[in-house]
């Protein structure tokens, strides 16, 4: 297609070889050549399109089916809308507002009400106010958004996360043909949209819904940046990980597994331009997150920065309930109990409490560690004892039937999902930012236990990396399709999955010289 989503126009071209056409490269940085202005930019990619075969009928062309690929995603979104919605007011309604997701409704009007961030059980419950930051705020601020408007009902809240679960069904497609083309992104959008582990959370009302988008903006964001290599790019990255900390405060690793050997590794920059722009992304990210970790620096006795959570979360899952017997990789709320009799009153004691009596108690049974990282891992993936995790999750209004289907998806998914990280790795495309986000959260599970909903984040790269594997298959389908007929008129609006290969192919050239058509190079995607 001559324009990607959000993308400059014209066929995929290798990054380096347009910047030194551009006058833009590192190495005419270094020489202080003179940089051509964005009129002479445009000319050129309007020169290169026509070499590539892009004359004013393939950009009509082009544009057609660009507009019919955004209306068969539309309508994807919408179904996904639609599905979700059904399995709200079909499963999920009327639904007992407790646990997290009291917490989180709960919070979302009391700052629209003015009343800042207390803990909303002692504040409803015992008329307490107790200043808290249990959970990171970005769930409980998006909620705020309807509660603004006088949508204050847990059902309206339902509602609206079910919206936000479509929304990332939009942003996986756009990530799917970032990646690998427009026929992956649909097949991803669709898989996104029908596939329970991307769905099943979004009427719980807890912080999963909100993670999946953070993390597939992040994947998308990451993508752009590879492609194009632009400073604004880098603050894409940068606000998009920001979110991700502030829906998930785990997610905050991406930061070292991701987003720095990422921008660390970007081609045909220099190592001056590469640090700058990991500054830029530091700086952007710092500023974001500063608000909330400077509130909760102002309002507590020990250093808190995105959540008071870890400490009581280490308790409950580190005793012997855990570490042995039926359910070794779970979680125990008499756990805390045992482990801080009597704990401290004031939040960050007590988060401070619970962390040191945890930490503790794995230094006394690091021997059982490896067996108990290993149990939790596998209720993470679905791949030990699965259908007793299924029924565990009741626990977090997760039906058990949905999640056993979930977990039957996931491991049809997975198989695909390995052979499509192969060919993005043999295509020359990252593969970093499909594997960080499944590496944070199998580092997190076996630090603190194995949980369904830990592996929502992840759900997005699953869907991605098996949507690589389809899309494949779709493109060589049609590829034999049109092998008896010779190309269509209007196929290179529609390009192959791109490549940085020099070696790749070069397309015939109406116009200028050999050395410019070298700098269009496309290689289909072939699955041999």
């Amino acid at each position: 297609m001559a324009n990607e989503e959000m993308g400059d126009a014209g066929p995929f071209v290798r990054a380096d070889q347009q910047e030194a056409a551009d006058g833009h490269g590192s190495a005419g940085d270094a020489a202080g050549r003179h940089r051509p202005g964005r009129h002479h930019a445009r000319r050129r990619r309007a020169e290169l399109a026509g070499e590539a075969g892009l004359g004013s009928a393939g950009q009509r062309l082009s544009g057609r089916r660009r507009w019919l690929w955004w209306s068969a995603l539309g309508l994807i979104v919408a179904g996904a809308l639609g599905l979700r919605l059904w399995y709200l007011f079909a499963w999920r309604h009327p639904m007992e507002i407790a646990g997290d997701a009291f917490y989180y409704h709960h919070a979302a009007n009391l700052l629209v009400d003015g009343r800042g961030w207390p803990n909303p059980y002692d504040l409803i419950n015992d008329d307490r106010y107790v200043p808290d930051a249990q959970h990171p705020p970005m769930t409980s601020l998006l909620l705020a958004i309807p509660s603004l408007f006088g949508l204050r009902g847990f059902l309206d809240h339902q509602i609206f996360l079910c919206g936000i679960g479509a929304l990332s069904v939009l942003v996986v497609g756009l990530a799917g043909r970032r990646i690998a083309g427009p026929a992956t992104g649909l097949v991803a959008a669709t898989i996104a949209a029908v596939y329970p582990g991307m769905w099943l959370p979004d009427p719980l009302v807890m912080s999963e819904t909100p993670g999946i988008l953070a993390c597939a903006l992040v994947m998308l964001a990451c993508y752009r940046l590879w492609d194009r290599r632009r400073p604004i790019d880098v603050v894409w990255v940068a606000l998009a990980l920001a979110a991700a900390m502030l829906t998930r405060a785990e997610l905050a690793l991406l930061a070292i597994l991701l987003v720095t050997p990422l921008v660390l590794r970007l081609p045909a920059l220099s190592w001056r331009r590469r640090l700058g722009y990991l500054g830029i992304a530091a700086g952007v990210s710092a500023a974001a997150i500063s608000p909330w970790v400077g509130y909760n620096l102002s309002r507590f006795e020990e250093p808190e920065f995105i959540s008071s959570g870890l400490g009581v979360t280490l308790a409950v899952t580190h005793c012997d309930a855990t570490y042995h017997g039926d359910f070794i990789g779970w979680w125990s709320l008499p756990c805390a109990d045992t482990l801080v009799p009597d704990p401290p009153t004031e939040v960050s004691q007590r988060d401070r409490a619970f962390r040191e009596a945890a930490l503790d108690y794995i230094g006394d049974n690091s021997d059982r560690l490896p067996v108990v990282s290993a149990a939790r891992l596998g209720r993470t993936w679905g791949v030990f004892r699965p259908w007793q995790q299924a029924r565990l999750d009741t626990i977090e209004a997760r039906p058990e039937e949905i999640t056993k289907v979930a977990i039957v998806s996931l491991w049809c998914l997975a198989p695909l999902g390995a052979v499509g990280v192969g060919l993005a790795w043999r295509r020359r495309r990252p593969v970093l930012p499909l594997l960080a986000t499944p590496l944070v959260l199998s580092v997190t599970s076996a630090l603190v236990y194995g949980n369904t909903r830990f592996r929502a984040v992840a759900e997005p790269s699953v869907v991605l990396m098996a949507s690589i594997t389809i899309g494949a298959v779709v493109t060589a389908a049609a590829s034999s399709a049109r092998r008896g007929r010779g190309p269509a008129p209007d196929e290179a609006s529609f390009p192959p999955f791109p490549t940085t290969d020099p070696h790749a192919p070069v397309p015939p050239t109406t116009t200028g010289s050999p050395a410019d058509a070298s700098t269009t190079a496309t290689r289909p995607l072939r699955l041999t």
